[in-house]
């Protein structure tokens, strides 16, 4: 009984990182995922985010859930998903859910790869460093 109570709830939402490059402007870019954890059975849903970026803090507020824009019906999370150009050295992510809970991670960007500085704090993010096809 005691494991039960230590165990961890699972998290909201997850986080993918990844250099890339953009093929309108053929320059290095960071895209960035935020998906929710839990699947949908019927539609694929847009996950509507707030963004602010301040000095080396990227701050994504989570407003709600946008219906899809298509008809057609789909399994899986809803996704926000963002390239960053401008996005450069050591860069704190904060995400803000939908409950107010907040997550952040510290992260390091170069030209090349995206790295983690530090563990995720709070407990309903999950983060995922995609390798990236930097040539």
């Amino acid at each position: 009984m005691a494991l039960a109570r230590n165990k961890r709830p699972p998290p909201d939402y997850r986080l993918q990182l990844q250099r890339m490059i953009n093929e309108r402007t053929h320059r290095p870019s960071t895209l960035l995922v935020l998906q929710t954890t839990k699947a949908f059975a019927a539609f694929r849903y847009g996950l509507t985010v707030e963004e602010r970026l301040e000095a080396g803090a990227l701050h994504l507020t989570v407003m709600g859930l946008e219906a899809p824009q298509l008809d057609l019906p789909g399994a899986g999370p809803a996704e926000f998903r963002k390239e960053y150009e401008d996005l450069s050295g050591n860069v704190r992510i904060v995400i803000t859910g939908l409950d107010g809970s907040r997550s952040s991670v510290d992260a390091r960007i170069t030209a090349e790869s995206v790295t983690l500085r530090s563990p995720v704090t709070g407990k309903s993010l999950e983060v995922t460093l995609v390798p990236g096809a930097l040539k």
